[in-house]
This record gives structure tokens, C-alpha cells and sequence, in this order.
């Protein structure tokens, strides 16, 4: 394959304007490497190596609106004077502008997924959610005293709480706008408190937030809305959403509901991910390719974990600007979903630690073969404790990998 013919090196115009130079996206990743919940030299070295690197955008890992709600002690977060905020952002973002690519901070609060001594609230002070229904993390007796103990039950939100949300979501992308980055993630996905919100797993509200598919989005609508009342309109908003929830065929039709009343929204693209702290498998890698054959055209097609849904939501909504992320480990396969039209962008997590130019050096390398042009992921070695509770293999593999993140 000719660069001429990669479809993943042409450049894309977003509704608002904000051009990308290929359909390579770095995807959300947890850094861990906050320090007093701002982002560091660290983030600016790694941000500049990946930027270098050739892609298209960056996507930052979890910055909290809330600071009393984390979903980790280092994550980055809104927090100390405005000032500061904005110029250590604006550092962070300025680092990957160089290279011509652009920085997009993923805006999020955990809801009940923050775990105790996350955040700046008292040590049992509950977290917040729309119903009080506590999480799953598993079968076992181990399994569900670690959720109580570590998550407890949620407080199910009052009008005044979702009101706060919504004006922390505003509030930080505000802050993002002002300290020079392109746009912001509004992240609906990975069971944190959007996501939350949009499942009738954990959401039984009678409000309006509430009931009918539509309705349990109501709340990310209203984030958009007052989002867009603060930042230019060339100011990219995109929406992360968690395709796991809907593998089931009624879910399906959710989904789609859902997607139906965001894109009438001036929203620039849809995120399709997946896995949660309850559903934790697509957060995790089971296989690696290292060593193994080239997958067949066949099943390059459905390299993606979520061509699928992507293929249904591009039926339905030609027009909607969609990233696929997860599952991608080669050139073809990542040629084959933008052929097919499942994805206009491709998101790419994991191996982007592994390989900080996995454009340059893989997927743009005109003198790597597509035999050869693919990226393999290291196994991670799971404890034992994962055996009863599942969600700590994917906590393993996280940490495992914000660990190498830190030697990019």
C-alpha cells in the first residue's frame, strides 16, 4: 500500500473547523502523574514526544471538574486559582502545538466509580451517582466487600448536585478554551458518572434525568449546552461514549436513541469505547501479536472492538464525525475500518505508550510492508486477587501501563 492510497493520512475538517493533518487520534489514557492535581513537566515531555510522533490529535487523560470526586490521587484536576490553571494547561497543550497536532483535554467526573481518598471530600463522605445503587464488582464475597469498602453506595444526585455538574463541565472547558487547547471530550463512557447516567443498570431516576433512553442523556445534553454558551465555536466538543453498554440488541436501540438527540447538538464527534470498573474486559489486552501471523483481510475488517456499533450509529447518521478506539494493531486494520466507513478517525490507546510514533514509524512508514506494519502489546501478568475480583486485573494492567507511560 502506497501512502497515496492510506486512507489514514488525509486530513479531516471538523465541524468546527478545527483541521486534523491525518485520522490518527492518541486516545484518553490515565497519566497517574499529577502533582497537587495539575498537569507537570512530565505530561509536557510525554505530550512533545507523542506530538513528534505524527499524530493528529491528542486526547489528555482524565481532567476532574470536581476535585472532591477523583478517580485517583493523581489525577489532573480543576483546582487553585484560575490563573495557575490556565497556565499550566496552556504548557501541557503548547508542547504538542509545535508539531502541528492538536490537544483535546477529556473533561470528566467519576461519579461512583471515585474510590475512597480520591479527591479532597471527607474520608466517608459518599460519592455521587444518579440512583443510589452501588457498584458490581463481582460474584464473589471478596469481590463485593471490596466495593463496599472501597466504593460504598453512592448518593443518588439531587437537582442542586447535577446543577454543580453541569456548571464544572462548563467551568473546565472554559479554562480549557482559555488556556489555548482546541477542544474538549466530554467523556459519557467507562462507567464514570455521564455513563452512569445513560445506563438503566444505574439509573431508575423518575426526572427528567431519568426513564426513557433520551432522557438518561439529558444531563450531557445540558453539559454541551453550557459548554457551548462559554467557548468559541471553533472550539472542538466531542462526546466519548461507552459502546460496551449497548452490545445487546435492545441496548442497541438505546444507543441509537442516544446518539439520535447528541449529534443534533453542536457536537463535532462521537468517541466509541468501551469497559468500566463493572465490565472491565475491554480495558484490558489478552492477546499480543508479537510473533504471530498476519491476520487475514477478513479479519482485519473487525479489528476494532467496536466496528460493529460504529458501523450502525455511520447507518443512521451519515454526517456524525466518529473516532473507533480499541482493539486496533495494525496498518490494514486501521485502513479497513476508515475504507469501510465505519469511522472517520481512528483512537489509538496502549500501543501508543509502546510506540510514541506509531504514525511515522508504522502506519506512515512508506518502507514497512502491511505484513510488517503492525504494533504488539505486552502481556501484563494478572495477581491472583484477580481471579475473585475482576476489575483489579484491569487496574494491574493500568497501573502497569502509567508506569511506562512515565519513560516515553
Amino acid at each position: 500500500m502506497t501512502l497515496k492510497n492510506c486512507h489514514a493520512s488525509t486530513p479531516l475538517k471538523l465541524p468546527c473547523g478545527l483541521m486534523l493533518k491525518n485520522r490518527l487520534v492518541k486516545t484518553a489514557m490515565s497519566e497517574s502523574m499529577a502533582i497537587n492535581f495539575q498537569p507537570t513537566q512530565q505530561h509536557s515531555k510525554m505530550y512533545s514526544k507523542w506530538a513528534s510522533g505524527g499524530w493528529a490529535m491528542l486526547i489528555t487523560g482524565n481532567i476532574m471538574v470536581d476535585v472532591n470526586h477523583l478517580g485517583s490521587m493523581r489525577d489532573v484536576a480543576v483546582s487553585g486559582a484560575e490563573t495557575s490553571i490556565i497556565r499550566n494547561w496552556g504548557v501541557w497543550g503548547e508542547a504538542a502545538q509545535t508539531y502541528d497536532c492538536c490537544v483535546i483535554a477529556q473533561l470528566n467526573h467519576p461519579g461512583r466509580q471515585s474510590p475512597i481518598g480520591a479527591g479532597n471530600r471527607r474520608l466517608f463522605s459518599k460519592t455521587l451517582a444518579p440512583s443510589a445503587i452501588a457498584m458490581n464488582l463481582g460474584n464473589s464475597c471478596l469481590a463485593g466487600l471490596a466495593g463496599a469498602v472501597v466504593f460504598g453506595t453512592p448518593k443518588e444526585m439531587t437537582q442542586q448536585d447535577i446543577e454543580a455538574v453541569i456548571s464544572q463541565f462548563a467551568n473546565a472547558a472554559r479554562l480549557a478554551s482559555l488556556a489555548g487547547l482546541q477542544g474538549v471530550e466530554i467523556h459519557m463512557g467507562h462507567g464514570f458518572l455521564l455513563s452512569q447516567f445513560a445506563s438503566q443498570a444505574s439509573n431508575t431516576r423518575q426526572d427528567v434525568f431519568g426513564g426513557s433512553a433520551t432522557q438518561r442523556v439529558e444531563l450531557t445534553l445540558r453539559i454541551i449546552r453550557a459548554v457551548r454558551d462559554l467557548v468559541p465555536r471553533s472550539f472542538c466538543v466531542g462526546v466519548k461514549m461507552n459502546a460496551a453498554d449497548y452490545m445487546e440488541s435492545d441496548a442497541a436501540v438505546d444507543m441509537l436513541e442516544q446518539v439520535r438527540v447528541l449529534q443534533k447538538e453542536q457536537v463535532d464527534y462521537l468517541n466509541l469505547s468501551g469497559g468500566s470498573f463493572e465490565n472491565p474486559q475491554m480495558m484490558s489486552n489478552d492477546q499480543s501479536l508479537a510473533g504471530r501471523p498476519m491476520k487475514t483481510a477478513r479479519t482485519q475488517a473487525r479489528e476494532g472492538f467496536f466496528i460493529e456499533a460504529s458501523k450502525r450509529i455511520r447507518a443512521e447518521f451519515p454526517d456524525l464525525v466518529i473516532i473507533l478506539t480499541g482493539g486496533f494493531r495494525s496498518r490494514p486494520g486501521i485502513q479497513a475500518a476508515l475504507e469501510s466507513g465505519a469511522c472517520d478517525l481512528v483512537g489509538i490507546g496502549r500501543p501508543a505508550i509502546k510506540y510514541p510514533h506509531l504514525p511515522k514509524d508504522i502506519v506512515f512508514n512508506s518502507h514497512l510492508p502491511d505484513d510488517e506494519a503492525r504494533f504488539d502489546i505486552d502481556l501484563v501478568n494478572r495477581t491472583w486477587l484477580a481471579s475473585y475480583i475482576p476489575p483489579v486485573g484491569a487496574g494491574v494492567e493500568t497501573k502497569y501501563w502509567a508506569t511506562k507511560m512515565r519513560n516515553i
